[in-house]
Order: C-alpha cells, then structure tokens, then sequence
C-alpha cells in the first residue's frame, strides 16, 4: 500500500478502505474478507471519476458543443483509457 501511496502521491487516510478498493469480488468471496468487494467502491468511483473529467472538459472547453463534450469524456473514462494511465503511472503491479 505503501508503494501505490507513493507513485500517486499521495496518502491515504483510511488504509482499510483502501484495501476493499483493491479487493475484487471473487477474491472477496474466496477469502471471505472482511470488508467485501471494491463493487460498491468501484460505483462511487465510476461517478466521481466521470463528474470531475465532465467538470475539466467543460472549464477546458468552453466553446465545444456537448454532444463532443460526452465523446472526450466517453474517452478518458473508458477502461482502456484507464488502463493506458495506470500504465503510464507504473501502478498496478
């Protein structure tokens, strides 16, 4: 945990959180884990992922036209896309 905290930069509060964050589900059910599965997390994330990317388009953007707005969205926020940063971060080994 430690080494995620320092490739983000950054220190989590609740550590225990932070660990069902990266639980997945059939890991959670294997183990029976205290805490559950990241499903619930990966929800919120989703959202909140989505609201803040929606809010730097928009500030960066002020002359495109929403339906462009929703594409560039749709594209940073898609799993690939995901996947492309957490690479760039080393993060995820």
């Amino acid at each position: 945990m430690k080494e995620l905290e320092e490739k983000l930069h950054y220190h989590f509060k609740n550590p225990e959180l932070l660990k069902t964050a990266l639980t997945h589900s059939s890991y959670a059910n294997e183990r029976h884990t205290p805490n559950g599965s990241n499903e619930r997390l990966e929800f919120l994330g989703d959202a909140v992922l989505g609201a803040v990317v929606a809010d730097y388009l928009f500030r960066h953007f002020p002359d495109l036209p929403e339906g462009d707005l929703t594409k560039k969205r749709a594209a940073l926020v898609c799993e690939k896309a995901c996947c492309g940063f957490s690479q760039q971060m080393d993060v995820g080994r």
